[in-house]
């Protein structure tokens, strides 16, 4: 049975990401391709190399996530991208794009993933094996449907 959107999810406006479609449809391509391989990519891999331009950020004047660290804005600016992108995943294949995108140090994904996974209701627990398990089976989720389908 495909998992449904939270009606109040489908209609939250993104601030950032409203305003980034082609990162958002970049990171879906970089994303998809490392999906292909059964692999995982880093926020900082992800991230690497696109030049953002939000009118609501820097007064519009061009940027790079995480460079040359990763203030609050821009885990801000990245979670909502990969929220923004993981919704649309679910309505194509059922499955979270972004558990495809892990820390470096970890190998894991970050508490903004849990906390959309949360907020869809998809699971609730801080065990640390329960969680090892989710996120293994939606990454195989992602593996699945990024091998027979294109972003």
């Amino acid at each position: 049975m495909r998992r449904k959107i939270p009606r109040e999810l489908r209609l939250r406006r993104w601030p950032y990401a409203d305003e980034a479609g082609a990162a958002v449809a970049e990171f879906g391509r970089r994303i998809a391709e490392v999906g292909r391989r059964e692999s995982t990519i880093s926020y900082s891999d992800v991230v690497r190399g696109i030049e953002l331009r939000l009118p609501n950020v820097h007064d519009g004047h061009p940027f790079e996530l995480g460079v040359p660290d990763w203030p609050d804005l821009d885990r801000a600016i990245l979670g909502e991208l990969l929220g923004k992108l993981s919704l649309d995943s679910l309505d194509r294949g059922d499955f979270l794009a972004s558990a495809v995108v892990t820390s470096k140090v970890t190998g894991e994904p970050s508490e903004g993933f849990w906390a959309l996974v949360s907020e869809l209701g998809f699971f609730h627990s801080s065990n640390e094996d329960k969680r090892a398990l989710y996120w293994s089976d939606e990454l195989r989720r992602a593996h699945e449907w990024y091998a027979t389908n294109t972003w």
